[in-house]
Formats: structure tokens, C-alpha cells, sequence
């Protein structure tokens, strides 16, 4: 039986055993355990701990025994590294995003003194020059619906903790 403060967090944020599994992405019997004491595996851990809000060290009322301190220190490197490694490929992402940009707009620019008609000239001129106002909004939608669902399946002791470190 592993003593732990789980119910009484889940409390003051005011969630039920279901918004807290929900939002842990694991099961309500999972949450259940853990509130009656039961031992949980380092990933369960964090992902709880995220959902709270807090560190691994503060779902236990004080580290005690060496297993205990152990496992919390194991859960914190877990979540460092792979906090370190989403950040890494989120700004690889960014990275490769701008040099398409750069390299879309400079092809764009490339275009002008081919065309020869001064209507599809000025149109052509005019995104060109708003071309961000075309590429932000695109970077964006890339981000929600591409990027983010992939490093949260990659990383998903990161999903309730980006929001800290990211940027």
C-alpha cells in the first residue's frame, strides 16, 4: 500500500475520478487504484501528476523510503527527456517550415518579370507581399491538426505539461 495525496489533489481542482482519468488519458479503475494505494508505473505517474497540474514528488505526502525517492527521480528524468525531445522535433518543425517559406516566396518572386500581364503582375505582386497573412494562418492549422496529435501520441507524458515548456 503505497500512501499518497491523489484523492485529495483530484479534490481541490475539483475533478471527479472520470474528468481526472480523462484528462491523465488513462482509465477511471487506474485513478481508483491509485487513490486506494495501489503501486502505478512511473508513465502512469506522470501522466496523473500532469493532469493535476503538479510534480511527481507532490502525489506522495513526503519521500521516505529509498524506492519511493527512486521511482519519483526516475519519473521527473522520464518527463525531462521526453519534454527535451518534443521540443527538439517541434522546432525541427518550425525549422523546415520557414525554409519552405522562404523558398515558396522566393520562387513567388522569381515569377514576376515572367508574366507579362500587368493585372496577374499586381495580383501576383499583392500576395506576394501578404504573403505571411497566407503562410501564418497555414503554420498554425499545420500545428493544431498535424503536429500537436502527433508529438502528444509520441510524447504523452507531455500532453498536460507543453503548455510550461513549449516555445
Amino acid at each position: 500500500m503505497v500512501d499518497n495525496k491523489i484523492k485529495k489533489l483530484r479534490n481541490d481542482k475539483h475533478f471527479s475520478q472520470e474528468q481526472l482519468a480523462e484528462k491523465a488519458k488513462v482509465s477511471v479503475r487506474t485513478i481508483q487504484r491509485l487513490e486506494a494505494g495501489e503501486d502505478a508505473s512511473i508513465s502512469t505517474l506522470n501522466l496523473v501528476a500532469g493532469a493535476l497540474g503538479v510534480e511527481v514528488g507532490d502525489l506522495f505526502p513526503r519521500a521516505d523510503s529509498a524506492k519511493q525517492k527512486a521511482k519519483i527521480q526516475s519519473a521527473d528524468e522520464l518527463l525531462q527527456s521526453q519534454l527535451q525531445q518534443r521540443h527538439e522535433e517541434y522546432k525541427n518543425f518550425k525549422r523546415i517550415y520557414n525554409v519552405c517559406y522562404i523558398i515558396v516566396m522566393m520562387l513567388w518572386g522569381c515569377l514576376f518579370p515572367l508574366v507579362h500581364n500587368t493585372a496577374i503582375s499586381s495580383v501576383m505582386g499583392v500576395l506576394w507581399i501578404g504573403g505571411w497573412m497566407i503562410f501564418g494562418p497555414l503554420k498554425k492549422w499545420i500545428e493544431i491538426k498535424r503536429i500537436t496529435p502527433r508529438l502528444d501520441a509520441k510524447y504523452p507524458l507531455t500532453i498536460n505539461r507543453i503548455n510550461k515548456n513549449e516555445n
